[in-house]
């Protein structure tokens, strides 16, 4: 067998599968197609572990577990699904309380009624995958983390097994580059385009052009009046990028600028297309 010589370029690989309701694309820089495939399919094996226990679908998830316990009641967790909900926790602390993993019960459908919606507490062990329900009206939605989530776990085991540079994504609207290769990136608005190199970093989008008014505000449980209709936000990793533009779609301008300038230290930098003129504007720490 002729193995290739050290100067010799990796060339582009590319494969993808369904998993989490949305496509999941892995382009790899490789010498050998056979190698990359196996990379790969490792990544893909793992994605479909992940959402066996992150997915509220299925009856037998963690999260639909989760979901179900009673007060006073606790349960062990898979490590995948306990540092979901740890980064879940960082997000949410990180934005405010605006990125909320926990709004995915219907108790808050209380709060467009008029009355106070009823607000549960989960309570997840600082040392141990064990989470306890002190009190119900909580359940657990990674809707708005949980695909950047499996970006993240998925470049780690691609890492340990020899790979060097990848971009993994989801759909168009999360992305993660691994490695010293800089893949260009083009953000499209709806009149104008512009592009960013990722190198090493995450890159989301979240916007109301397609899925509408999908976002909602956890102080009210409402949608928010919207004042960009596209947010894209560039960090460290693929799971706190996912969050973080969920959460920066609910911001106003002075929010925005303000969340920015706090995280400046963290390599985030978000742009937006304003939902009134539709024009690009940049906000960078």
């Amino acid at each position: 067998m002729n193995h290739p010589s050290n100067s010799e370029k990796p060339r582009l690989h590319s494969f993808d599968t369904q998993g989490m309701n949305a496509l999941f694309t892995i382009r790899i820089h490789h010498h050998e197609v056979d190698e990359a495939r196996r990379l790969a399919g490792n990544c893909f094996r793992q994605l479909e572990e992940i959402e066996a226990q992150l997915s509220r679908y299925r009856h037998d998830s963690d999260v639909s577990r989760i979901n179900a316990l009673k007060a006073g009641e606790s349960m062990l967790l898979t490590e995948v699904t306990y540092r979901c909900l740890q980064r879940s926790i960082e997000a949410a602390t990180m934005t405010a309380g605006l990125f909320d993993a926990t709004l995915g019960s219907q108790t808050w459908g209380a709060g467009l009624r008029g009355e106070e919606p009823v607000k549960g507490v989960l309570k997840l062990s600082p040392d141990r995958p064990e989470i306890t329900c002190e009190a119900a009206g909580r359940e657990i939605d990674f809707g708005g983390i949980g695909k950047g989530f499996a970006l993240d776990e998925m470049a780690s085991t691609l890492l340990d097994l020899g790979g060097e540079s990848a971009l993994l994504s989801c759909g168009s609207s999360t992305h993660l580059a691994i490695g010293n290769y800089a893949w260009s990136m083009a953000l499209r608005g709806d009149k104008e385009e512009f592009k960013i190199e990722l190198k090493s970093q995450a890159l989301s989008a979240s916007g109301i052009g397609e899925q509408g008014a999908h976002v909602v505000h956890p102080d009210t449980g409402q949608p928010p009046s919207y004042r960009f209709q596209r947010v894209w936000v560039v960090a460290p990793s693929a799971a706190l990028c996912d969050a973080l533009s969920t959460a920066c779609l609910i911001m106003d301008e002075e929010e925005l600028s303000d969340f920015a300038a706090a995280n400046e230290e963290q390599g985030i930098m978000i742009n937006t297309e304003s939902a009134l003129d539709h024009a690009i504007r940049k906000v960078k720490p």
